[in-house]
């Protein structure tokens, strides 16, 4: 009879031996995985170059290259070795994590990808050309960008699925990372795949079509970005697009009432103005308000019908040059680099008589207009500042047309007011100007909300800003009086800015405790608009000042996701959210 000690110490020694065997093959394994996804990294860089480029050659290149090394990844991460992996003690969640990343990498670049860099390579057949747009050549592309977007929002759905914040630091900023550009790639095709099914009907198959486009002035800040300076009527039909007319926005008068009936709250909370005075229609940050507003009067005064609403910011306006290319009006050299200075100030500078200031703006909206409807410039680089305009709020459109405007709503242009409960509680910071001046060129501001507690389905939230004048002391002296306003009539300091501020919280929710530097704001004032609460408060800003506002919140019930905070863009702004409590 053999020794039962002999064979169990020949059974251990057998095993280990599997065991060191096994976690050889396994360390290879994840240096292989980890070797096809840094050069499947360098695939998806060389893609994005190629595609920004229109190189057809080159996005083939990289394509085939980066499904080559993402499927090497996904193969290795999807055997039986691997699944041993993500079952181990602290090293498990990485295990799937990396599972999980080389699955959607591998899948987008089988689907998505190849859809996106298809689409990519005709995107020249959809830009303005001669001022006219191919509206077969938009319809043409609606299966591949819809493709496309739908692949990229399951990629974003499936890496949604894992929480990162426990894996090693390498591979959880590499996630987080992963995470963020999918994100944004599949917000941006979301919107162009929305684009792509609208833009027939814009741009005038159906029928003619008139849009309002109005430059807003962020130099004197309003809610949906600022004062609506140039305003324009685009005018399309089968393709062809056209700019007939352009008026300055004080063209228009004052009414004596609101050219559309007003709700109690827009009453107490904007003003009759919102209603009398086009220059102050944009005061609330509903934009869909807004645009109504703007059709009554602009149909009542210049007798056009209106389709629909059209608006860009200075700061998208240098956005754009970065696409066309630089533009010459009036003797003065618009760039990317200068455009906003030039725009939100040198202008009010050089140019001290207001009428002749408007000529200069509109001449500014024509020749640029001009320059993109004449096809001049990168296709892929006018889309991404579009892009990067429609993700920052200094583009929106609103359409009259409702199987058009059911398709915006939602999107980044839209300029949603939220008035209906959703999981995310809804905040909103918009800003206007009080001093009737051109001082918001000098204002920088940032805004954040942040999750406290979550108690039967209702969130705690803390919210911040701060505001800061960057006009020094020494350079009061240098402003016109056109730049530096009424601050006479406010009795406050040459060189300071009164600047109104609306905080709207959840629907169903309410503010309270609001702080300014640390203190009880006396000016404060508490009441709800559609459902939602309302702050409304006054910031005094002297040259150099900088101002802390802080408050409390709680959501509507059942809203329980990552809150949603919208702030009015300005020349340099930004928000940000963090996680909700409840999960």
């Amino acid at each position: 009879m053999s020794n039962p000690k002999r064979w169990i110490l020949s059974a251990v020694g057998a095993l280990v031996v599997v065991l060191v065997v096994l976690g050889v093959y396994a360390a290879w394994q994840a240096h292989q995985v980890q070797s096809s996804l840094s050069a499947a990294t360098d695939d998806a860089a060389h893609l994005q170059s190629a595609v920004a480029d229109g190189d057809s050659a080159g996005i083939d290149r990289a394509l085939a290259s980066l499904r080559t090394h993402s499927r090497d990844a996904h193969e290795r991460t999807d055997g039986w070795v691997w699944s041993l992996a993500t079952h181990l003690p602290a090293y498990g969640d990485d295990a799937r994590g990396v599972r999980v990343a080389s699955r959607v990498v591998a899948d987008l670049s089988d689907q998505g990808l190849a859809s996106l860099a298809q689409s990519a390579t005709d995107l020249s057949t959809i830009v303005p050309k001669d001022g006219k747009v191919d509206i077969a050549a938009v319809t043409k592309l609606q299966g591949g960008i819809a493709d496309a977007s739908t692949a990229l929002a399951g990629a974003r759905d499936e890496l949604a699925t894992q929480d990162p914040s426990g894996y090693l630091t390498g591979l959880k900023n590499r996630y987080r990372d992963l995470e963020g550009r999918i994100d944004s790639a599949a917000s941006t095709m979301a919107s162009a795949d929305i684009a792509a099914k609208i833009l027939p009907t814009m741009l005038g198959g159906d029928g003619p079509r008139n849009y309002l486009l109005v430059m807003q002035n962020n130099a004197e800040i309003r809610s949906t970005g600022g004062l609506p300076g140039a305003v324009s009527l685009l005018h399309t039909q089968n393709g062809k697009i056209t700019m007939p007319v352009q008026v300055a926005g004080n063209e228009i008068p004052m009414r004596k009432s609101s050219v559309l009936p007003l709700t109690a709250a827009e009453r107490n909370i904007y003003g009759d103005q919102l209603g009398t005075y086009f220059l102050d229609a944009n005061v609330t940050p509903d934009f869909a308000r807004t645009a109504d507003l703007w059709k009554a009067r602009w149909e009542e005064v210049r007798g056009e019908h209106v389709d629909g609403v059209i608006t860009v910011d200075a700061v998208e306006l240098g956005y754009l040059l970065a696409a066309t290319g630089p533009v010459t009006v009036q003797g003065v050299e618009l760039t990317p680099d200068n455009a906003t200075d030039v725009l939100l100030h040198q202008v009010y500078v050089k140019i001290p008589d207001p009428t002749k200031q408007d000529v200069f703006f509109r001449a500014v909206a024509k020749t640029v207009f001009d320059r993109i409807a004449n096809g001049t410039g990168s296709p892929q680089a006018l889309i991404r500042a579009l892009g990067k305009g429609a993700i920052e709020h200094r583009v929106l459109i609103h359409s009259f047309h409702a199987d058009v405007q059911k398709r915006l709503t939602g999107t980044p242009v839209a300029g949603d007011f939220v008035t209906a409960s959703t999981s995310s509680p809804q905040v909103t910071v918009s800003l206007n100007d009080s001093t009737m001046s051109k001082m918001s060129y000098f204002l920088r501001y940032d805004a954040a909300v942040r999750s406290t507690y979550c108690t039967s389905g209702v969130q705690g939230l803390t919210g911040s800003a701060t505001f800061t004048s960057t006009l020094s002391k020494d350079n009061v002296a240098k402003q016109t009086p056109y730049i530096l306003g009424g601050y006479r009539d406010f009795q406050i300091s040459k060189g300071s800015q009164i600047v109104t501020i609306f905080i709207h919280g959840p629907v169903g929710g309410t503010i309270s405790h609001v702080m300014q530097d640390g203190k009880p704001d006396s000016t404060a004032w508490l009441s709800h608009e559609d459902g939602r609460p309302v702050a409304q408060l006054y910031v005094t800003l002297e040259p150099g000042q900088k101002v802390d506002l802080g408050w409390q919140m709680k959501s509507g019930k059942g809203q329980t996701g990552d809150a949603d905070l919208d702030v009015t863009p300005g020349l340099d702004s930004s928000a940000s959210a963090a996680k909700s409590s409840c999960h």
